[in-house]
């Protein structure tokens, strides 16, 4: 069992990381629940794009936490930004973050982004009865 030491900044308490949030956060289990809950996220993630035309090389994936910290990161990859494959060199200049946000054309015309990450940001807040 963890040494709880309880954080009072009004009574001078020794800091943040000895908080209850800080040491719960840390237990085995909640850092289980947390990556959990990732893997849910990239799995929605994942079907969105999949769903999409023009999904290409472009993949999700969840990279688990070190030892040292507590949050599972959910990541959208595109290995092939300079669009070298079928497109030709740099024909089709798409990264993940446009992908996720969308980008400009030469004309000036906005094109929406799939929104990949922030729709399974969504579904899981309305899973859970909260909001982002």
């Amino acid at each position: 069992m963890p040494n709880i030491d309880w954080y009072h900044p009004e009574r001078g308490g020794r800091g943040p990381e000895s908080s209850t949030g800080a040491v719960v956060s840390h237990l085995p289990g909640v850092k289980l629940a947390v990556h959990e809950q990732a893997n849910s996220m990239a799995s929605q993630a994942w079907l969105t794009l999949l769903f999409h035309r023009k999904t290409g090389a472009a993949s999700i994936s969840v990279i688990a936490p070190p030892t040292t910290e507590t949050d599972s990161h959910v990541v959208l990859h595109d290995p092939d930004p300079g669009g070298e494959g079928k497109a030709g060199p740099n024909k089709h200049k798409r990264s993940a973050l446009s992908i996720e946000m969308g980008w400009t054309t030469k004309n000036g015309k906005h094109v929406e982004g799939l929104h990949v990450l922030q729709n399974a940001i969504d579904h899981a807040a309305a899973r859970y009865g909260g909001s982002r």
